[in-house]
């Protein structure tokens, strides 16, 4: 199952209030290049970027066991 969410939601589940993150324009370059499980909804100049977070949360932290596990 799916669970998207914005930018702004996935910076306030990982790090919380008091942790330091990426700005949103990083999470959003991380999306592009694939490094976060996410899609991009919208249409024209509106397309907003969603991070799937029941894939994130799956992932281990190794890159070959991630896109073992992404197949």
């Amino acid at each position: 199952m799916t669970c998207l969410i914005k930018v702004s939601e996935f910076i306030e589940r990982v790090w919380g209030e008091d942790g330091t993150p990426p700005t949103p324009q990083t999470i959003t370059r991380m999306c592009r290049r694939g490094d976060l499980p996410a899609e991009q909804k919208g249409f024209g100049q509106r397309k907003i970027w969603y991070v799937d977070w029941s894939a994130y949360i799956k992932l281990t932290g190794d890159d070959l066991v991630d896109k073992v596990l992404k197949s």
